[in-house]
């Protein structure tokens, strides 16, 4: 797979989606959770691109600090917004579904090379 098609494919194709859920009309439940696993989907997918897929624990545990961090930040009232648990759950749903989906990903590119060996 092109790196471009990739970082398309896999960063900002999910971010433009939740973003246009949040302009058009859907069912509340997509519209308040989907929006929120798809930037979890694509921050996810950006750290292990450029960490070449491989998982960086170091980086891993930031992503999951910005996750719950935010949503307490907003149940606390310190940034815009509504703290829900279910938020977390959403993130971190989507970013195992982009740890999963990336390492097949990483199969396809090592899976030829390794055949032309």
């Amino acid at each position: 797979m092109n790196r471009r098609y990739d970082i398309l494919l896999n960063i900002f194709v999910p971010l433009v989606i939740g973003t246009l859920m949040y302009f058009i009309t859907t069912p509340m439940l997509f519209r308040n959770y989907f929006p929120d696993g798809l930037w979890a989907y694509s921050l996810t997918s950006l750290i292990l691109i450029i960490w070449n897929r491989k998982l960086q624990l170091l980086w891993l545990s930031i992503i999951s600090v910005l996750f719950i961090g935010f949503e307490l930040f907003q149940m606390h009232k310190l940034i815009k917004g509504t703290g829900d648990f279910n938020d977390i759950f959403i993130y971190f749903a989507f970013a195992i579904l982009a740890i999963i989906l990336n390492s097949f990903i990483k199969q396809s590119y090592t899976q030829p090379n390794e055949q032309n060996n």
